[in-house]
């Protein structure tokens, strides 16, 4: 928050109370703001009169106020030495600092003028300027108050004052400290209803605060403010979309355009830009960006609104190079360096993340916006536990009890690697001569990004029973082909477990894996997966699942579609493991879910789905499955989750049979920077 400049009316000289009509006119030309022209006036008065203290004073006033603040300290430390400790001279001398920016030097002066007259409007004033240019608003404001017993209602002085509110309202909500600052801008709004300042801060609070039904109404007042009804306009505009309704923020940012003039044309057409990739219409959005292009080539604004609207579009390649023409141009920019970050995340890239976020925060320290994304990065790379308790039961007499831990830690930004440990135990109720057996793996992986298009990852485990140990593992690639579509290949090995029979049989299975995701821009996605697989029994299956859904809301999610399950085993061995000659399974299904919206408390996902199935030659039946998970997220790196599913397709279980699990699921990610 920028401060106005200090007080430019001169300080009262004892020496001026007699007549002065020789310098009369450089008086008036300082009160007036012309400080060029008086110090010409008093340079060219100290030919005749070279000593004289208050034209030597004048003229370093009208030279430092002027921008030649050097020369001004010159003159003012030669009458220090002429007149050690001269009140007058040394206050111009804090005031001069101030002038050059010096404000550790001015502080220190100003420190000494008020112990020496703690009476001094000038030095109390000057000292809360001094304070408030070093964002030191705590100590500013309260010399200010000082200030003003010695001059009630001093226009200047309520004047630093309401702009000493602003900056540490600032800070407060930079902070999180949403009602205190909003509470400073009232005492501001207490004596000026109509203050625009006031009214503008507490609009930007109520927005960061997520406040949205109080910021409407704050920017509908400003809405009737002549100077403010574009802004006003925009804000309603960025209230709607955050209340998603996007055809409303539509509306209130053409509504801008109409009212801009000259002095906000661009911020209005930025926003109409913006309101159109709320609404997924990129064509519109970068139709207008290209007639801003024109009109202003090489705006900063207009650059960084290519790079957040490629990105939104999912051009994350496009986007990246808006951004790097952007810092080229201006290498402390804001937007260029988180925006170079963001997109970087986007394409997995947190190397190049977490150097450009860190260097928004050399530039704009404690930023709010830098400190959280600088926190997401962090939870998303810093070690993780993993727990999951299932217990599971099926009506074919199947029961087991389930324990995994897994912990993840990442090397590099790049890297992450993993440990995993499973143990089963499975028993059949149903059958008199059946033991409990128990089954153990400790796996190792590791994944490492090569580019923004694909990820390599690995896995090795060592499996152990009370018959056999063995070691097996996966291995695969991620592809992101084209901005909407993913691609997973992979390669793995796994040992049936699910029954005690199966686990005592030591049957291994080699699977190859391919998944395809397909997701595109209007809500509409595909989800496949194929799987070879061969049993070291000597069998084989082939399976295909197909998923085509619709985005009903995006945040929280809520999806909908058709499933469609095939597979078949080349040998049928029922008594040991369902494996039909051939299965299909079709289903309607809803899910919905808020575990990725980050300020959730109370988690759940829900799925429900029905249809029919068919095994080899029988007759459809009617299927059924649902899965409800509830928990809670404790802060932003704790949560748990309790959940129950229950299905009697064919396909959840290796046996075939109705099947329940139930279980809980933990998660904590350890904070790297207090270790």
């Amino acid at each position: 928050m920028k401060l106005p400049s200090l007080l430019l009316t001169l300080l009262i000289l004892p020496m001026m109370v007699y007549s002065q009509s020789a310098m009369d006119k450089g008086f008036r030309m300082l009160e007036t703001g012309k400080f060029a022209d008086a110090a010409i006036f008093f340079h060219d008065y100290l030919k005749k009169d070279s000593l004289n203290q208050t034209a030597l004073i004048c003229y370093a006033r009208g030279v430092g106020l002027s921008g030649k603040t050097d020369i001004a300290k010159d003159v003012l430390k030669k009458l220090q030495t002429r007149f050690p400790n001269n009140y007058e001279i040394d206050i111009n001398m804090a005031e001069a600092q101030m002038w050059s920016k010096d404000f550790v030097k001015a502080l220190a002066l100003y420190d000494d003028l008020v112990r020496r007259d703690t009476t001094s409007f000038a030095a109390l004033l000057g000292y809360a300027n001094a304070f408030s240019e070093s964002k030191k608003y705590i100590e500013a404001l309260n010399y200010v108050e000082k200030a003003l017993k010695v001059s009630p209602n001093n226009a200047n002085a309520m004047m630093s004052r309401k702009f000493m509110r602003l900056g540490r309202g600032g800070i407060l909500a930079n902070d999180g400290k949403f009602d205190e600052a909003i509470a400073l801008y009232n005492l501001i709004m207490a004596e000026n209803s109509k203050d625009i300042d006031a009214l503008v801060n507490i609009a930007q609070v109520l927005m960061t605060a997520e406040r949205y039904i109080e910021a409407k109404s704050i920017h509908e007042i400003l809405v009737g403010l002549p100077s403010k009804k574009t802004d006003g306009y925009l804000g309603l505009s960025m209230v709607t979309n955050k209340l998603k309704n996007n055809d409303s923020a539509l509306f209130w940012a053409k509504k801008a355009v109409e009212t801009a003039d000259s002095t906000n044309t661009l911020k209005a057409y930025l926003g109409l830009v913006n309101a159109y990739a709320w609404k997924k219409d990129f064509k519109s959005a970068f139709v207008q960006l290209e007639k801003l292009r024109t009109a202003y080539p090489n705006d900063v604004d207009v650059i960084s609104a290519y790079g957040r609207i490629n990105i939104w579009s999912k051009e994350f390649t496009k986007a990246s190079k808006y951004y790097q023409k952007l810092l080229s141009l201006v290498p402390s920019s804001f937007d260029g360096n988180l925006g170079y970050a963001d997109v970087s995340h986007a394409q997995g890239l947190d190397n190049e993340s977490f150097k450009y976020v860190r260097k928004t925060l050399e530039y704009f320290p404690n930023q709010r916006d830098a400190l959280q994304f600088l926190e997401k990065l962090h939870i998303a790379h810093d070690p993780t536990i993993f727990t999951h308790v299932f217990f599971s039961k099926d009506n074919g007499g199947n029961v087991s009890q389930n324990y995994r831990a897994k912990i993840s830690l990442d090397p590099h930004a790049l890297i992450k690697i993993w440990s995993t440990y499973y143990q089963r135990s499975a028993q059949n109720l149903k059958e008199s001569n059946s033991t409990l057996s128990s089954i153990q793996q400790i796996s190792t992986g590791a994944s490492y990004r090569i580019s923004g298009a694909i990820k390599l990852f690995a896995e090795a485990t060592l499996v152990s029973t009370l018959k056999y140990n063995r070691i097996i593992g996966d291995a695969g690639l991620e592809l992101n082909i084209g901005k909407y579509q993913i691609l997973e290949l992979k390669f793995y090995n796994e040992m049936q477990s699910f029954t005690a029979s199966l686990i005592d049989r030591n049957i291994r299975m080699d699977n190859i894996q391919a998944n395809y995701n397909l997701s595109l821009p209007f809500k509409v996605g595909l989800y496949s997966q194929m799987i070879n697989t061969r049993i070291s029994d000597d069998n084989q299956r082939n399976l295909l699942f197909l998923s085509v859904y619709y985005d009903l809301l995006q945040s929280p999610i809520l999806k909908a579609g058709i499933n469609l399950s095939i597979f078949s085993f080349k040998k049928q061995v029922p008594k040991v493991y369902f494996s039909p000659n051939i299965f299909k399974g079709y289903e309607l299904f809803a899910a919905s879910e808020n575990v990725n919206e980050p300020k959730a408390k109370k988690l759940y996902q829900i799925t429900v789905a029905g249809g029919v199935q068919k095994i080899s030659n029988e007759k459809f039946q009617n299927i059924y499955r649902f899965d409800i998970k509830a928990g809670w997220r404790f802060n932003k790196r704790l949560w748990a989750m309790l959940y129950f599913m229950r299905s009697n397709s064919a396909a959840s279980s290796v046996q075939g049979f109705t099947y329940n699990e139930t279980g809980i699921r933990a998660q904590y990610i350890i904070p790297t920077r207090l270790l």
